[in-house]
């Protein structure tokens, strides 16, 4: 799949994705040329240039702003009525987007009475309706809380499977993008100067510096669920953690595994040198721990009058002696204080400890 776009003084994207991406999250600076990308792959930019093999036939495209756009002549289920006039034969049913899109109670509401959120819940559950091979929603979820927007999300996700649907989403919200998105976009000064893999574009997004506390995409085997129902155990390097299932993204590999992909700050990860407690039952209330190996050490400067108050390590994951993909990471914040009277130095071996995501 790939797509070009060029929009004098605007955008000029070259875009080549794997075959199998579905779900495309799009990220970068306000005023970098993300809604541009959008608009004109949406065809609403007359003088843009645009090249686009979706993988499918004459794609039908479809965009949501961040403006909901909604018709205020009729109510909710009169806006759906009017996107389904020309919708394609398999376009989703009215049932199906209003239940995914967590908008069913707002079916008979006046547009003029929806919250933001709301307004936007309705605004997407629209444009399924209609039927899109191809949808693209420029920062449509904006106004949601973070419960209903990741339920959203997974929906669309799972659409994208099902319908074998594309879905171009902006954000600034990295998390959201790293837990669902195939492969990423990063957009700066009108280019696109990463794209791909999730974590190598994440990776290349803090590195510049643009982000002073990092995330990291954590991804691990889905073991089992707590008899709660809200808490997952989750494999990750041999160990055992416990996630919120609120916070996770969980898809079957080729095989049929459940794989769990989490995401954990950077100012929520503390760092113990006691490396010989890893095998020994914990007295804390931070559950989960990781061993790793410091790679680098930002911000920390050996001149007394330079020395930053925070300290930002990369860590890399000690996988077992099996694992056969690239090394996790892991970011940790920490008091350039702590960095000192802790010696932390690249290539210093440390337990990372962190609270359920």
């Amino acid at each position: 799949m790939k797509f070009s776009v060029s929009l004098s003084s605007r955008i000029r994207a070259q875009v080549h994705l794997s075959e199998g991406t579905q779900f495309i999250g799009v990220t970068g600076p306000s005023g970098a040329g993300k809604s541009s990308l959008l608009r004109a792959l949406a065809g609403v930019e007359p003088s843009a240039q645009v090249s686009a093999e979706w993988g499918m036939h004459s794609a039908k495209v479809g965009i949501v702003f961040q403006q909901p756009m909604l018709f205020p002549h009729v109510d909710v289920r009169g806006n759906f009525s009017l996107a389904s006039r020309h919708a394609k034969a398999n376009a989703m049913s009215l049932h199906e987007a209003a239940k995914g899109c967590c908008c069913e109670h707002l079916l008979d509401r006046a547009v003029s009475t929806l919250s933001g959120g709301e307004a936007q819940r309705v605004a997407i559950a629209r444009a399924l309706v209609n039927g899109p091979d191809v949808l693209l929603l420029d920062e449509s979820l904006s106004a949601i809380d973070v419960a209903t927007r990741r339920k959203i999300y997974r929906f669309l996700k799972a659409s994208c499977s099902k319908r074998s649907m594309k879905c171009v989403v902006i954000s600034h919200d990295l998390e959201d993008l790293a837990l669902f998105s195939d492969e990423m976009l990063h957009i700066v000064d009108g280019e696109v100067t990463s794209n791909g893999e999730v974590s190598a574009v994440l990776q290349q997004i803090f590195s510049a510096g643009d982000i002073e506390v990092p995330s990291a995409l954590i991804t691990g085997v889905l073991s089992e669920r707590d008899s709660s129902g809200n808490i997952a155990h989750v494999s990750v390097a041999n160990e055992e953690l416990f996630v919120c299932l609120d916070s996770l993204a969980v898809e079957r590999d080729a095989d049929g595994i459940e794989l769990a992909k989490f995401t954990v700050k950077a100012c929520d990860v503390s760092i113990d040198t006691n490396v010989q407690l890893i095998n020994e039952t914990s007295t804390s209330s931070i559950l989960n721990t990781l061993p790793c190996t410091i790679t680098t050490v930002d911000g920390f400067v050996e001149q007394d009058h330079s020395k930053k108050a925070k300290v930002l390590l990369t860590l890399q994951i000690k996988e077992g002696s099996g694992a056969t993909h690239n090394p996790q990471l892991l970011y940790a914040s920490v008091s350039a204080l702590s960095a000192e009277r802790l010696a932390l130095r690249a290539g210093t071996p440390v337990l990372a400890r962190f609270k359920l995501p």
